[in-house]
């Protein structure tokens, strides 16, 4: 609805009392007669203005309450429609935030699990080169005590170039 100013109503004189058929008021008495019927004509339209543009305001009013309702509907629907995004915006982000941090612990686990066969394959290769150094060894000592029981002796030379 619009602010209302207060409309100014043209002023209404008193009736006149006098008799404009008198011989002793004449024309002077006609003429406040007249200026009061045209007074009370002017006022009369005036306020029949007033009416009408109170009858048109209200007709407005009603007409365009079923919209504003609809406007007011729309926009609280718009208000809850957005505040669904930004919920469902946030759960994205957590539930992006929740699989970056599941990528990267299995992205260490796996760095782990790495870590853990390339130590577990180093010390089973220390064990297999130490064991195989064992083996060797035992053979080479096994090859020299059997190589010891067979003892070559040596062919007594001629001193022919000694005589």
């Amino acid at each position: 609805m619009q602010l209302q100013t207060p409309v100014q109503l043209t002023q209404v004189p008193p009736k006149p009392t006098c008799n404009p058929n008198s011989i002793f008021t004449g024309t002077d008495c006609q003429d406040r007669i007249n200026l009061y019927n045209q007074a009370v004509q002017q006022r009369t339209r005036e306020e029949l203005q007033l009416y009408v543009s109170r009858q048109k305001e209200l007709a407005s009013s009603q007409a365009t309450a079923p919209l504003q309702q609809q406007i007011a509907d729309l926009n609280k629907l718009v208000s809850d429609q957005q505040g669904q995004i930004k919920k469902l915006g946030d759960q994205i982000q957590a539930d992006a935030t929740a699989a970056l941090q599941q990528t990267q612990a299995a992205s260490t686990a796996s760095l782990q699990a790495q870590s853990a066969a390339h130590t577990h394959g180093i010390q089973q290769g220390a064990g297999i080169g130490v064991g195989a150094s064992l083996i060797l060894f035992v053979l080479v000592v096994g090859i020299k005590k059997m190589v010891s029981v067979f003892a070559v002796t040596k062919k007594p030379q001629a001193n022919a170039a000694s005589a």
